[in-house]
């Protein structure tokens, strides 16, 4: 195996130390895929959740369903279980560690439902560019995990991403139908959805953050 095939960058904590509340086992969140996971379920997968704000608003609007949220920031993986916690939710399990390895471990085709991707990490710098977690291999391995017209949910606020986005999308249209091409349908401060941290962060410098909804062919 690659030993570099589930290289992630970036931080894993954050900068300030964290308190972990002793009684806080976060272990009892966490998934186990041969167990949690029932191809006849309806399943969401959460990629980078952050701190969890949409993982916590998919609870709410689909409460039937299971929600693994995969993130390997330590104290956004906190900060969600102690939201669970707080209320009572028995319908998100966390994933901590790379999406490849998180799909290459369930090894189950036609899982999910639905896919969300809010505000991935841009990589602004070009030479960095080859860690953008969406190209298109990515999109052509996600495809065989969603089931059929289950749909992929995807938000930017680099103008340079979405037009990355933009490219793998028409590459895979084959593989993927683009569903919301009308300005209202993908300016994402017209639509009903979770205010995570990044997109408040879009906000506050002023930079319009695109939401794409794709559906699998």
């Amino acid at each position: 195996m690659n030993q570099y095939k589930y290289k992630l960058f970036g931080r894993f904590k954050g900068r300030k130390k964290t308190t972990i509340i002793p009684e806080l086992n976060t272990d009892k969140y966490s998934l186990d895929i041969k167990r949690d996971i029932n191809q006849k379920n309806f399943n969401i997968l959460d990629i980078g959740s952050g701190s969890g704000e949409n993982a916590l608003y998919l609870s709410k609007k689909y409460p039937d369903s299971l929600i693994i949220t995969c993130e390997l920031f330590e104290d956004g993986n906190i900060n969600l279980t102690k939201e669970i916690i707080k209320n009572n939710i028995n319908n998100i399990k966390l994933y901590r560690g790379n999406v490849l390895e998180f799909l290459d471990k369930a090894n189950v085709q036609n899982i999910f439902n639905e896919v969300w991707i809010l505000f991935p990490d841009p990589w602004p710098k070009i030479r960095h560019h080859k860690r953008r977690l969406i190209n298109n291999f990515f999109l052509v391995n996600l495809y065989l995990y969603i089931k059929i017209s289950g749909k992929l949910f995807i938000a930017s606020d680099s103008s340079d991403y979405i037009f990355s986005i933009l490219n793998n999308i028409n590459s895979n249209k084959v593989l993927y139908s683009w569903k919301n091409q009308k300005v209202e349908l993908w300016d994402y401060s017209y639509l009903s959805l979770p205010e995570t941290k990044f997109y408040k962060k879009a906000l506050k410098s002023n930079r319009k953050s695109m939401f794409f909804e794709l559906s699998r062919i």
